[in-house]
């Protein structure tokens, strides 16, 4: 890996509404907050383009890219400042509008074999990280998104981002991308890609915001925005497994209630994993789940609305139960719970999302979680050199969650990303594929 520039991009000049955003400092929400200082989210996009030479990349790709990256910051312009804390409120914000906005763009080049780190088998973990760039976060200051785009020569090139938790959730930062590609692929970013950037949609009377940045700073090291060390273990490995709409189908069908192919595909992989585990200690076992509130807000707010918008849900099942025969319809049961569990007007009861009972319960207990989602469609992301070969959740690796993805090849298909030891990813991957054939012939 050869670092070729370091660039800071700023946002054009523009007349967006998005950028009209009145003063300096950008507020959180606290459904922003109670990410943080938790470890960002990355993820890196493969894009395949045979013979591709430094010339090409270097005076045709890269321009573009830079150029529609400074059109998209019209639409985002907080995306171009720094998260710090609010001079009077003393919350975090990100501060904007000033002469050093953008964001950090590092051009890289490497010599590893491309076709290799896009593939769909098995890979060391430490083998993406190359092609994501440094994020900065220091006591008073951090960074918001950083991108790097690294040229491979002869086969195509990636683009990776890591972006801060308490500024994007998964749906905003696909979005993000997806609006850069558009302008760099069309030019013009269609009224349903316009992104909402309105604090006040997010409603709160009880100042959770307040609560849980306090709760933050009151952890080591105090008042910082130092994130909590998440490291993955030495020789951890990721693959992608692939699930078909006929195979998701297939599941439903063994579950024999109505289920959606979210609940019935998370079902599959939580039974595979507590099987491939095979020591697990504890009783219980967890799925932890994200959901977005969006339309589930009382008023609902717009589906383009960036910014954090998810509440936490957890399904629980005893371990034994996931390691019978009944398994899978014992976690299809668990999640059609847990998700229709959620109260209504979603902010009831927010203010305990993050307290001491709550950190209890999941220490104590193992549990699993997912990151991603089928519905973001990240393989939209043309940036006008076709559609991504392979899309990679690289901070799967330090959650220890699977990761969801739409199946590039299969309209109605999902990709799943697992990071396991070496042992533990090949049991895996025998009981994945071994499963399906047993429900492909109980499907007969």
């Amino acid at each position: 890996m050869k670092v070729i520039e370091v660039y800071k991009v700023a946002p054009a000049p523009s007349t967006s509404p998005a950028a009209n955003i009145s003063g300096d400092y950008f507020p959180l929400t606290f459904f922003d907050a109670v990410w943080l200082r938790f470890p960002p989210t990355q993820r890196v996009f493969f894009y395949e383009i045979k013979d591709l030479s430094f010339s090409v990349f270097s005076d045709d790709i890269l321009p573009k890219l830079k150029h529609a990256l400074s059109l998209t910051l019209q639409y985002y312009p907080q995306l171009a400042g720094n998260l710090t804390w609010h001079p009077v409120t003393g919350n975090p914000a990100i501060r904007f509008a000033t002469d050093d906005d953008g964001i950090f763009l590092t051009v890289a080049e490497s010599t590893a074999d491309f076709h290799s780190l896009s593939t769909h088998d098995v890979k060391e973990v430490k083998d993406l990280h190359p092609l994501l760039s440094d994020f900065h976060v220091s006591e008073n200051q951090a960074t918001v998104i950083s991108l790097q785009v690294t040229l491979f020569p002869g086969s195509g090139f990636s683009i990776g981002y890591t972006a801060h938790h308490a500024v994007l959730d998964g749906k905003s930062a696909s979005m993000f991308i997806k609006s850069w590609a558009k302008l760099c692929h069309v030019g013009s970013l269609p009224s349903e890609m316009t992104p909402v950037l309105e604090r006040s949609l997010i409603n709160d009377p009880s100042d959770i915001c307040t609560i849980f940045t306090n709760i933050w700073k009151k952890m080591p090291p105090e008042g910082t925005f130092h994130l909590m060390e998440m490291k993955p273990a030495p020789g951890l490995l990721r693959g992608t497994f692939r699930l078909t709409r006929k195979q998701i189908g297939h599941i439903k069908s063994i579950i024999n209630s109505p289920v959606s192919s979210f609940t019935a595909v998370c079902s599959y992989i939580w039974t595979c994993l507590v099987k491939a585990e095979g020591d697990i200690k504890h009783e219980n076992v967890l799925l932890g789940i994200n959901m977005d509130c969006r339309a589930r807000l009382n008023p609902p707010i717009p589906v383009n609305y960036i910014g954090n918008c998810v509440a936490f849900r957890m399904a629980t099942v005893k371990v034994v139960s996931l390691e019978g025969g009944e398994g899978l319809v014992t976690a299809a049961a668990a999640i059609k719970e847990a998700v229709g569990g959620l109260p209504e007007g979603v902010v009831k009861g927010a203010e305990k999302w993050f307290s001491d009972e709550s950190a209890k319960v999941f220490a104590e207990q193992k549990m699993y979680a997912i990151g991603g989602s089928p519905l973001f469609r990240l393989y939209g992301a043309d940036f006008g050199w076709g559609r991504p070969t392979k899309v990679e959740m690289v901070s799967i690796d330090k959650s220890g969650a699977f990761s969801l993805c739409d199946d590039r090849d299969d309209n109605g298909g999902m990709e799943i990303g697992i990071v396991l030891s070496k042992p533990k990813i090949e049991a895996f991957s025998s009981i994945f594929y071994e499963g399906l054939d047993e429900i492909e012939i109980g499907n007969k």
